[in-house]
């Protein structure tokens, strides 16, 4: 059947004709029309199927990609809250043992 020249194409391009004239014959059909049906009707259904969920998808991912950067953000700034507060109060503590030695040394000055 197949003439390419090429062993492999040759024997996979038969192997598939014989399965199409089998399948016809299952379903009563013609070779002619399956190959319409598959080649014509289905495939190109399957490929626009395809596109579609690749187009919705790549959305979806876009959008979920900025739904993280927001939320990352939002963390940071979380983060940077929190820790300017520890400052504070680190800054609170040092300020009281600061104190604390200021009464113990004039404490020590009056002794």
């Amino acid at each position: 059947m197949a003439n390419s020249g090429i062993y492999w194409i040759d024997i996979t391009f038969d192997w598939c004709v014989n399965l199409l004239y089998k399948v016809a014959g299952i379903l009563g059909i013609s070779y002619e029309e399956i190959n319409i049906w598959l080649f014509v009707i289905i495939g190109p259904i399957l490929f626009l199927m395809s596109i579609l969920f690749n187009y919705y998808f790549y959305k979806k991912t876009n959008k979920l990609k900025k739904i993280i950067e927001i939320q990352k953000q939002e963390i940071s700034e979380i983060n940077d809250i929190e820790v300017e507060e520890k400052k504070t109060d680190y800054l609170k503590i040092f300020g009281i043992i600061i104190l604390i030695i200021f009464i113990i040394f004039f404490l020590e000055l009056k002794n």
